[in-house]
């Protein structure tokens, strides 16, 4: 399974990807592509290892193309799916609505992976209400971060 899913993480260079400055969201969602997988038989060195060409091909790629253009991975807890696109910004600016943190490589998404048990279950227990960030008292933390591995990929 692992096998698999690193082969459909290198797919990701040969996907006509959408660069759209003016809408980065709808470029971001364009170019997305959401890999699920198998616990029991999840290798996260191969997947690591795809993830890193992935990011190296594409470099090269848009080596020419002026303005940022970055490469982003990230493990979706909730659906238990490694997530990956490309969107025309800075890898500090990546359009997701919650915290997260940029990672160089891709072992902090891949530690999310090998820890989770149930892909795409979240257990009721493990639920919890937070607060809008306008709500929120100096001491309460609003937003869990989370890590995305991001390759920029132009100069």
């Amino acid at each position: 399974m692992s096998e698999s899913v690193a082969r459909l993480v290198l797919s990701f260079v040969d996907e006509e990807l959408i660069l759209d400055r003016e809408n980065v969201n709808v470029e971001a969602r364009g170019n997305l592509m959401a890999f699920g997988f198998a616990p029991e038989d999840f290798d996260a060195e191969l997947v690591e290892q795809a993830l890193i060409v992935v990011g190296e091909r594409l470099r090269a790629r848009f080596a020419d193309v002026a303005g940022p253009v970055t490469f982003y991975a990230w493990y979706d807890e909730q659906t238990g799916q490694l997530r990956c696109s490309a969107a025309s910004v800075e890898p500090s600016d990546l359009p997701f609505g919650g915290r997260f943190r940029p990672a160089d490589s891709p072992a902090p998404v891949l530690a999310l992976m090998t820890a989770d048990a149930l892909p795409g279950v979240v257990p009721w227990t493990d639920l919890r209400e937070v607060a809008a960030e306008e709500d929120a008292g100096p001491d309460e933390q609003v937003e869990h971060t989370f890590p995305v591995f991001a390759v920029k990929l132009t100069r």
